[in-house]
């Protein structure tokens, strides 16, 4: 296990096989490829998986990164997916459309649509990260008027963190 953060001072891992990254996803995956991190126990070039899960932000920068920075490290035919956040998780699938995600097929441009509330794992190299950013955004106003709702419901919380 490697534990990223972003900012210091990072993860303290209690298990002596973990290792702990201070800097991006993209940076610890070259820092353990090039064995920066310690030998690693699985090179990353005998994966033939790849599974993203995070920000929008995050997985468009994994998605790019496969095809430069990390490139050298991984098998050619890897198979890579990202999952895909829905607005919500309803049960009426395929219904409302407000989890509708473009897809671009990267051979051909052809544009397609998947519901990300029935298909959360789509193919990395397929979403389009920029129509998923601009989805994500349509609920801003609901979470900033919650998290407003939250400090006045419980001002003891801002004190601990703060809210969007």
């Amino acid at each position: 296990m490697i534990w990223c953060c972003d900012e210091e001072p990072g993860f303290k891992p209690g298990r002596p096989q973990d290792r702990s990254f201070v800097g991006n996803i993209v940076q610890a995956m070259d820092a353990y490829a090039e064995g920066r991190l310690g030998k690693p126990s699985i090179r990353l070039d005998d994966a033939d998986r790849l599974i993203a899960i995070g920000s929008d932000r995050m997985m468009a920068g994994v998605a790019k990164a496969r095809h430069d920075v990390l490139k050298p490290h991984l098998k050619p035919q890897h198979f890579a997916i990202g999952s895909i956040n829905s607005p919500m998780q309803c049960m009426m699938k395929e219904i409302c459309a407000q989890c509708l995600q473009p897809h671009r097929d990267p051979v051909t441009g052809e544009t397609s649509y998947v519901f990300s509330c029935f298909n959360q794992d789509q193919p990395l190299d397929s979403v389009d990260f920029k129509g998923l950013n601009e989805r994500l955004k349509q609920n801003s106003l609901a979470e900033k008027l919650s998290a407003g709702w939250l400090r006045h419901c419980m001002p003891e919380l801002s004190k601990v963190r703060d809210f969007v």
